[in-house]
C-alpha cells in the first residue's frame, strides 16, 4: 500500500489556525457568569484525532476520505473516514449521520464494525473509527495470481458470508444500496466485511415509502432501479449480490454498461426481453414511458455462464429475476442447494489472502 510522502507517522489531526490553536469554549449560566467548558466535556464521548498517527492513505470516495492509523496509546491499528464537510453550511452531511447511525445499530461478525467517533480539537475535521480490513475483493479480482486461485469453493465462501451480512442487514430493515466489490472487505483472519454505508438507509416492510431512484453503482444497478422506480426494497442489494458472484465465476464484471440504457441493453441481452407477464407492472414505471426495449425472446444465462454447476446455475436464474417481488432473498439464497448440498463445500480463504498480502509486499 503506497505511503503518503511526508506524512507518516504523523498526527492526523488538520492544523487549525495559530488563533485557533487550543481555543476554550465559553458558556454563559443562568446568572450572566462566564465559564470555560473543561476538555473533559467538551468532546463527549468522541475521541481526539491528535490520539492517532496516520500511517497511510487506503482511498477516497464521494462522501469521505480513509486512512489507515494507529493508536497512540495502545499502537492498535483503525481505519479512519474522515468525512466532506458540505461547505455551504459548514454542517454534517445527512447521508454521514446516517451512516454513523445505521453503523451503531448493526452487530455481525460480516459487517464492518465502527469504533466512535473522533474529532479535530476545535471541531474543523471529523471521523468515523472504523475496525481496520486489509483486504478487498476488488484486489482480488485485479491480482492475476490471486484470481487464478479463485475456485468454486472459495466463491462459495465468499457469497455464503455476504448473503449471511445482508440477510442480517434486511432482518433489520436496512438497505445499503451500494454493494460492489470494493465495498466488499476481509478481515486479517479471512472473515467478510459488508462496508462504507454511506448511501444505506433504512426501509419499511410494505416498500410504500418512496425512496432516491438513482442510488447503487451503475455495473450493480437493478432493473427496477434502471427503470427508475423510487419505491424498492431488499431485492437492489440481492441483485447487486448476483452481479458479484457473476464476476466471481467469469473473473470480470458481468453488466459493464457505459450508461443505464447500455445498462439495459446488456441486461437483456442475457436475459431476455421483460413483459407485464413476468414482472407485472413494468410498464408504468417512469422510464418505460419513453423507452422501447429491443426484443430478445432468450435467456441466455446459462450459455452465459457455461461450465458452472448447476446448482450454481439455479441460483442465479433465482437472482437475476426481473421481479423484484420474486427475486430471491438473502435467506433464500442461504437456504438453495447451492450452499447447503452441492460439492465443493466452502472452504477457508486463507490461501487467497496470503496471495494478495505477499503481492502488497512487493
Amino acid at each position: 500500500m503506497a505511503q503518503i510522502p511526508g506524512l507518516l507517522h504523523t498526527p492526523i489531526e488538520d492544523i487549525p489556525h495559530a488563533s485557533a490553536e487550543g481555543r476554550d469554549i465559553e458558556m454563559v449560566s443562568f446568572g450572566l457568569k462566564k465559564y470555560t467548558v473543561p476538555d473533559s466535556h467538551r468532546y463527549g464521548k468522541c475521541r481526539l484525532i491528535s490520539e492517532f498517527e496516520r500511517i497511510s492513505l487506503i482511498g477516497e470516495g464521494a462522501y469521505g476520505t480513509i486512512y489507515k492509523v494507529k493508536e497512540l496509546k495502545t499502537g492498535d491499528i483503525y481505519a479512519l473516514k474522515k468525512l466532506r464537510i458540505e461547505t455551504k453550511n459548514e454542517c454534517l452531511s445527512k447521508n454521514f449521520i446516517r451512516e454513523i447511525n445505521i453503523l451503531k445499530s448493526l452487530h455481525h461478525d460480516n459487517i464492518i464494525n465502527q469504533h466512535g467517533i473522533a474529532v479535530g480539537r476545535n471541531f474543523e475535521s471529523t471521523y468515523i473509527i472504523l475496525e481496520y480490513c486489509p483486504y478487498e475483493l476488488t484486489k482480488v479480482l485485479e491480482d492475476s495470481e490471486a484470481c487464478s486461485l479463485l475456485d468454486q469453493s472459495q466463491i462459495k465462501n465468499i457469497m455464503q458470508q455476504l448473503f449471511t451480512g445482508l440477510d442480517y442487514m434486511h432482518r433489520h430493515f436496512i438497505l445499503h444500496r451500494d454493494l460492489t466489490p470494493t465495498n466488499i472487505l476481509f478481515s486479517s483472519t479471512a472473515i467478510l466485511k459488508i462496508s462504507d454505508f454511506g448511501e444505506s438507509r433504512s426501509f419499511k416492510a410494505d416498500e410504500t415509502e418512496e425512496k432516491t431512484p438513482n442510488k447503487v453503482t451503475r455495473w450493480y444497478r437493478s432493473p427496477e432501479l434502471l427503470f427508475g422506480t423510487k419505491r424498492y426494497s431488499c431485492s437492489i442489494d440481492t441483485w447487486s449480490a448476483a452481479c458479484i458472484f457473476g464476476e466471481l465465476l467469469l473473473k470480470k464484471p458481468l453488466f459493464p454498461g457505459d450508461s443505464d440504457n447500455d445498462m439495459i441493453a446488456l441486461i437483456v441481452q442475457m436475459l431476455g426481453t421483460p413483459n407485464e407477464s413476468i414482472w407485472p407492472g413494468m410498464s408504468s414505471l417512469p422510464v418505460m414511458q419513453n423507452y422501447e426495449l429491443c426484443a430478445q425472446p432468450y435467456n441466455r444465462l446459462r450459455s452465459h455462464f457455461e461450465g458452472q454447476p448447476n446448482t450454481c446455475i439455479a441460483l442465479l436464474h433465482k437472482l437475476f429475476l426481473y421481479n423484484p417481488k420474486t427475486r430471491f432473498t438473502a435467506a433464500e439464497c442461504l437456504a438453495h442447494s447451492y450452499f447447503t448440498e452441492d460439492q465443493p463445500t466452502a472452504c477457508d480463504l486463507t490461501t487467497l489472502l496470503i496471495t494478495l498480502k505477499r503481492a502488497d509486499e512487493i
